[in-house]
């Protein structure tokens, strides 16, 4: 079976685990601030604070903004709904705005529409790798005063222009679950430029509420610290990171030579100002050309192959039908029609070829 994802080594996870035990540091400790540190440094933003995962540095962005129950939450209709499920959680209002059907990111445009008076957070999902057009977003929310954050769990090492995904906005998450371009297991980072104000509210929401006295809760907060043990991992992925992206992308340019220019397939489009690191490689199958998409899965597995469907819209799923899921056109054609392929840095070309022309095969 090529599975769909895996997390690859190194040489240096073992070594870094091994020293995090023997410091007898399980929770926090060295590694932690280590992995704080680089990424700061990688991305080149002002803070860094590392999580249990992007879902916890999300739900930590909405507690250190004081959103309250009301508030309205502009989401994208396709991607990971985290933000969704949180916004939920929290007794904020998510209202979804639609994407655009070749690059799969929300618009300026779509944004704009569903901006009103309540409207006090805008969350961009950078899918598959892929980088918003941010300059006309920020122009947007700078003019209405709206904080915008940037969820970047599937773009680490993406560039926008030449800023890395995740630094764009007002506050970035990030991903380093098991498929993630970088992996601690589970885990992932809040990056913000904010005030200091901003981010002492992060720290101390992260750590049950307290801020300089030992049990004493300030805020009603979350334990979401990273273990010594996961950040390990994490910088040991991150020594390695130029080989990760450099192999990233010889997958994906290869996959795209097999797949480009081919009827009944459409392919995400990159503008030239994104420079991604590309997390899946995600087709749109044309059901003219093809039979249903899921039934295609069950075919590709049956085969050796494990693939993935896209992200359901939420005009499908139940959790959000007091939401106004209207006027979600693209985001539905997509969540019916992607498909989505193996993708992990030691995945061979003789394995990309047999998945393509096991998928190719199943054209009508």
């Amino acid at each position: 079976m090529i599975p769909w994802a895996k997390p690859c080594y190194y040489g240096h996870e073992k070594k870094y685990i091994n020293q995090a035990l023997k410091s007898t540091w399980l929770s926090d400790g060295k590694f932690v601030k280590d992995l704080e540190n680089k990424v700061c440094k990688f991305v080149n933003s002002k803070f860094a604070i590392s999580v249990t995962s992007c879902t916890s540095a999300l739900h930590l962005s909405y507690l250190a903004l004081k959103l309250k129950r009301g508030d309205e939450v502009i989401i994208p209709g396709y991607g990971y709904l985290a933000a969704a499920n949180i916004s939920l959680q929290m007794g904020l209002k998510p209202i979804f705005a639609d994407v655009d059907l070749e690059t799969f990111c929300v618009t300026s445009k779509e944004i704009e529409k569903k901006i009103t008076s309540k409207t006090k957070l805008i969350v961009l999902f950078n899918t598959y790798g892929n980088v918003c057009d941010l300059d006309p977003i920020m122009k947007i929310a700078k003019i209405k005063k709206i904080c915008v954050l940037e969820d970047a769990a599937e773009s680490f090492g993406s560039l926008y222009k030449t800023k890395q995904s995740g630094t764009l906005a007002d506050i970035g998450t990030y991903s380093f679950q098991a498929t993630k371009t970088i992996t601690t297991g589970e885990g992932g980072m809040v990056v913000t430029n904010k005030d200091q104000n901003f981010i002492e509210r992060l720290k101390s929401f992260r750590n049950h509420g307290i801020k300089d006295k030992r049990y004493h809760h300030y805020f009603p907060g979350h334990n979401f610290r990273l273990t010594n043990i996961q950040a390990a991992i994490g910088c040991a992925q991150l020594k390695k990171i130029d080989k990760i992206i450099s192999e990233r992308k010889r997958i994906y340019h290869f996959y795209r030579d097999l797949f480009i220019n081919i009827d009944g397939l459409k392919l995400q489009i990159f503008f030239p100002k994104v420079k991604p690191v590309v997390w899946t490689f995600a087709i749109v199958l044309d059901s003219k050309a093809f039979t249903n998409r899921d039934k295609i899965i069950k075919i590709m597995k049956a085969k050796g192959i494990e693939t993935r469907n896209g992200f359901y819209s939420p005009n499908r799923l139940s959790i959000y039908r007091e939401c106004d899921t209207s006027n979600l056109k693209y985001s539905e054609k997509l969540s019916k029609n992607i498909i989505c392929l193996p993708f992990f840095t030691k995945l061979k070309e003789r394995e990309m070829e047999y998945i393509a022309k096991t998928l190719l095969n199943l054209k009508r």
